[in-house]
């Protein structure tokens, strides 16, 4: 049996932005696709849920509660999101990398050169990063160990897009630009090398670019979308005058999409012809 997100988060008491943040950021479920592109969660799903709603009620942070049922999962034989392979090997490059030891970084990065980029996207360097951005709330991983694995894993995925070179010359573009005053860019780095993945030609122009100059870029060049990072809070009206201004200034068939941590479609306003974007899908896939 099959159920639609919004049954599930009724079922666990639950918000779906919730859900989807679990999904997005933890990888905790992949529930399949309907023809009609919703989301469909297996009785599988629903219990692993349950069984981490009923960890973050005893008390666990989110972090601490995935782990725990990524252990119970290994030791019933249940297969879990990355596998025992990836996870070892993510532990591993963690190891390293927050003791500084790059040639060891490297030598266990490069053993990932059989896995498929969104694999390694989606299995090592966002779950390392998340990681190491846990350890530093805790206060377990310094300022400086964040920054050198933020730094190793940047280099990392700027290699896959050069490997990529960007996208095959003749697909549908798509410009990737940072929220002025953003100064995170890895989840746009990860996302511009899904594009370039699904055959998209993209142009990378990191992070904190001014909203008057990725317009005029945008009208210059006519891409088939334009994908904007916003991870830092910021005040709805900002966000919406920069979604707006960016409208009115790209040609009607580009897709204009807003994503990262700081977009949540249940708190902004409807604007025409922008797209609050939940993930990759909302960008090569009609929003749903």
């Amino acid at each position: 049996m099959g159920y639609r997100i919004k049954t599930v988060a009724e079922l666990l008491g639950v918000p779906r932005n919730t859900l989807l943040a679990w999904e997005r950021r933890y990888n905790l479920v992949s529930p399949d696709r309907q023809t009609n592109g919703y989301r469909e969660y297996t009785e599988e799903d629903l219990d692993r849920l349950k069984q981490l709603k009923a960890l973050l009620d005893a008390g666990y942070k989110v972090g601490e509660a995935i782990s725990l049922l990524d252990e119970r999962a290994q030791r019933q034989g249940v297969p879990t999101g990355p596998t025992d392979a990836l996870l070892a090997t993510r532990a591993a490059l963690a190891e390293a990398l927050l003791r500084y030891d790059r040639k060891e970084a490297v030598r266990i990065a490069d053993t990932l050169s059989t896995t498929p980029y969104s694999e390694r996207l989606h299995r090592i360097w966002f779950p390392l990063l998340r990681l190491v951005g846990d350890g530093w709330v805790a206060g377990d991983v310094s300022v400086a160990q964040e920054h050198y694995v933020s730094g190793f894993v940047r280099e990392r995925m700027m290699g896959m897009l050069m490997a990529l070179n960007s996208g095959p010359d003749f697909g549908p573009s798509a410009v990737c630009a940072g929220f002025p005053g953003e100064i995170h860019e890895l989840g746009l780095l990860g996302i511009s090398v899904e594009l370039a993945l699904s055959g998209h030609r993209v142009t990378w122009l990191g992070a904190d670019v001014p909203v008057g100059e990725l317009c005029t870029l945008a009208a210059q060049r006519a891409p088939a979308a334009v994908c904007v990072s916003v991870m830092l809070p910021r005040p709805n009206d900002e966000i919406v005058d920069h979604a707006r201004a960016l409208r009115a200034a790209a040609p009607g068939h580009t897709k204009v999409v807003y994503g990262g941590r700081a977009i949540d479609e249940a708190e902004l306003p409807v604007v025409e012809g922008v797209r609050w974007a939940r993930g990759i899908e909302d960008i090569v896939l009609p929003n749903r």
